[in-house]
């Protein structure tokens, strides 16, 4: 994935030329009493949406950096961001999204790492 970068208007258009499908993470830092740790959220474009959009929503929200990775198709991009969550414990609570990605209207797409069993429940 290409970042980390700076979740601002500018960085955006600077960096976010491409208009195929993609998969981004997002990154905030949460603090407690005790310390500080980085949260994240993943998602992706669908639907012909442009990243720099997409990502231009979370501008102020919170989040202060970003990464993104272009894909070839929205399944290509269904199946990367199902990685991320898995990759980094969305299943264990430790993404701000830490509902199994959705296909979105995917055709065909189900996660590559859930049991087929589960798979219908990603749908």
């Amino acid at each position: 994935m290409e970042g980390p970068y700076q979740l601002s208007r500018s960085v955006i258009d600077a960096v976010v030329t491409d208009t195929r499908p993609a998969v981004f993470l997002l990154r905030r830092i949460e603090t407690t009493p005790e310390y500080a740790h980085y949260r994240g959220l993943v998602g992706r474009t669908q639907d012909g949406e442009r990243l720099g959009p997409a990502l231009t929503r979370w501008v102020g929200s919170g989040y202060r950096v970003f990464w993104f990775e272009h894909t070839d198709s929205d399944r290509n991009a269904f199946e990367r961001e199902c990685r991320l969550w898995h990759e980094l414990d969305g299943h264990a609570g430790k993404l701000d999204n830490d509902c199994h990605p959705r296909t979105g209207g995917v055709s065909g797409g189900c996660c590559p790492l859930c049991p087929a069993s589960a798979r219908n429940g990603a749908s």
